[in-house]
């Protein structure tokens, strides 16, 4: 008789053990489906909303040869015949300061972001720094000051149309520098990236 009850037991454990471990595995591949769409629907936003504006999309791709890593140094004169012209680019990445101007637009510098892009350059950092509404700047900020903690992957697409490039020398990690191309101009559109953002080929 006790063998018998140890032996339920046994099978009433092992029983709980796996209809725990499948409800945990079925709450996991809910989130995960959940999270993907959420990053779908966001990359269909930002597709959609360079669509409208008819923007550059492929020029980090242009920029890289196609390759994942570039480690060759930027020239600035493939900047300019990426950037400049009647079309505006789009360009993702994480916010890098917000500025007042006098008219009472916002300066929004957005800095290129390496995790979670496509393609992803070694020697020289890209921003653009631009001329964008009041709406949207106060938006940013206030996004920054409620943030807990940074924010890893980009968190700010723009669709900007660039005037002239900038190129500047900057203090880098342990001491040594980095060559910064910043693309100066405005905001034709803008929105914030709600989620973490992974940049997913081209099919």
């Amino acid at each position: 008789m006790k063998r018998y009850l140890v032996g339920l037991v046994l099978i009433l454990g092992f029983g709980y053990w796996g209809y725990t471990w499948w409800q945990d595995h079925l709450a996991e591949t809910k989130t995960a489906i959940a999270s993907e769409a959420r990053q779908q629907a966001q990359n269909q936003a930002i597709a959609d909303m360079a669509r409208s504006a008819n923007a550059i999309t492929d020029w980090p791709a242009t920029l890289a040869n196609n390759k994942t890593v570039r480690i060759s140094p930027i020239m600035t004169a493939e900047l300019q015949k990426l950037w400049l012209g009647d079309r505006p680019v789009l360009f993702i990445g994480s916010v890098h300061d917000v500025a007042i101007n006098k008219d009472g637009t916002y300066q929004v510098t957005v800095e290129y972001n390496l995790i979670g892009a496509q393609f992803i350059f070694v020697e020289n950092e890209m921003r653009v720094s631009l001329n964008c509404p009041e709406s949207f700047g106060k938006q940013l900020i206030k996004t920054a000051k409620a943030a807990k903690s940074p924010r890893i992957t980009a968190d700010t697409a723009v669709v900007a149309l660039i005037e002239r490039i900038e190129k500047s020398t900057e203090k880098g990690d342990e001491g040594g520098t980095r060559t910064v191309y910043s693309g100066i101009g405005k905001c034709v559109d803008a929105m914030q990236l709600t989620g973490f953002f992974i940049q997913t080929p081209k099919r």
